[in-house]
């Protein structure tokens, strides 16, 4: 029972007991005039007669006065009931996490913006529908068990087909009278959290790996060296001359002098040399130089005058091997497509391609070194990208499908 039903029970019993002593008092007098009546003259009788009417009208009009400040009072009590139930739902309403509550049934009760947001419904189309209709797995298995959760995440695609890691808490929902009348879920997308998470535990993972290689690829240096010494030597005596062994020995380690070299670049420490960056000029000198020689790609640029304080050979080193890898992803032609748009404060720049798309099974491996799907590839190009747009302060990330990929890099303005 509400306080509206608590305050209108309370003014009926009240008018009641009014009512009732009303008719008391009518009854004693009556009774009175009655017996007065007996002993008194008939001008003694009409002057109680009136004095009973006057009074009767009185109490009348008493009643009517405190019914008119019941029903002021009621009104009262139902806007002060109806405000507070605006302002509790324009706070449920304002909350960033999602609110959902269900009925005992499972039916959805009230949907909030955030949970509408994140689970990809306008609110309207989902209140009143049961909960198999609304929820997929694992949220749905779990309305069904009923049972209190507390901090629960969760890998759930919504109905956009999004895959989104979800922060959830559920519990019961009880009304004033402490019965339960249903469910309550509150939760919140985690994704770009658990994507910055990783991002950080690559990047101390990448430090680790730096620090313990960077000896090593040092002591390798020196063995191939001698090994390339006499490779040369035997190359140049005339019954070694024509041995096709000796030149391959030569490539091979030109090859891998060339990726330690590249991997030594990759793992030493760097420390940012700030500037003024152009990032339209940059790109645009980038994209001449990767694509001068394929002209089965079109490009459809969106770059506009964007100056940010930066590092700019970092910047040219991690645009160059985005553009070139999306480029490299279009063996047969297509569209690469770049981006750049001033976003929450940061500089937010897409570069995207028409190829294959990444597979599934690898997509958490392409910022890790070495590691290549390419014949000829090193597999240090995305990892420089990761490498340099953190040690700026920027974040990397992309998405990917059977019609493309697009990686997403955010820079800070100001360095």
């Amino acid at each position: 029972m509400n306080k509206v039903d608590l305050f209108t029970e309370q003014t009926f019993v009240l008018s009641m007991l009014l009512f009732m002593v009303m008719i008391i008092f009518l009854f004693f007098f009556f009774m009175r005039v009655f017996r007065k009546k007996q002993r008194k003259e008939p001008e003694e009788d009409r002057s109680d007669v009136t004095f009973v009417v006057d009074t009767f009208h009185e109490l009348v009009a008493r009643l009517k006065e405190n019914e008119r400040e019941l029903e002021q009072l009621r009104k009262r009590a139902e806007d002060r009931a109806e405000e507070v139930e605006s302002y509790s739902d324009n706070i449920v309403q304002s909350v960033p996490s999602g609110v959902v509550s269900l009925d005992n049934d499972l039916r959805l009760t009230k949907v909030n913006n955030a949970a509408a947001a994140i689970l990809r419904y306008r609110p309207e189309e989902i209140v009143g529908k049961p909960y198999y209709e609304v929820f997929r797995s694992p949220l749905k298995e779990l309305i069904e068990k009923r049972e209190s959760l507390k901090r629960g995440e969760y890998l759930y695609e919504n109905a956009a087909g999004e895959k989104r890691w979800i922060g959830l808490n559920m519990s019961s929902l009880f009304n004033r009278n402490g019965e339960t009348i249903g469910l309550i879920l509150i939760f919140t997308d985690l994704t770009e959290l658990k994507s910055l998470e990783k991002q950080i535990r690559l990047r101390e993972w990448l430090s680790s790996l730096g620090e313990i290689s960077l000896g090593i690829a040092h002591e390798l240096r020196n063995p191939m060296a001698v090994i390339t010494g006499y490779a040369k030597i035997l190359s140049r005596k005339k019954e070694f001359h024509s041995i096709p062994e000796v030149e391959t020995i030569v490539k091979e380690i030109t090859v891998m002098d060339r990726i330690i070299g590249d991997f030594l670049s990759f793992a030493k420490p760097i420390t940012p040399n700030m500037m003024e960056v152009d990032i339209r000029e940059l790109v645009e000198n980038i994209i001449e130089s990767v694509l001068k020689e394929r002209k089965d790609i079109k490009l459809d640029a969106l770059l506009k005058d964007y100056t940010i304080r930066s590092d700019e050979v970092l910047l040219r080193q991690a645009f160059y091997n985005l553009v070139r890898n999306a480029a490299e992803a279009m063996p047969d032609g297509g569209i690469l497509t770049i981006v750049a748009k001033r976003e929450d404060g940061t500089l937010l720049i897409a570069v995207s391609d028409t190829g294959k798309g990444i597979p599934e099974e690898i997509r958490d491996k392409v910022f890790l070194p070495f590691y290549t799907t390419r014949e000829r590839g090193t597999g240090l190009g995305l990892a420089v990208v990761h490498k340099n747009v953190t040690l700026l302060g920027g974040t990397v990330s992309f998405v990917s499908s059977e019609e493309g990929t697009t990686f997403f890099v955010r820079l800070p303005l100001e360095g």
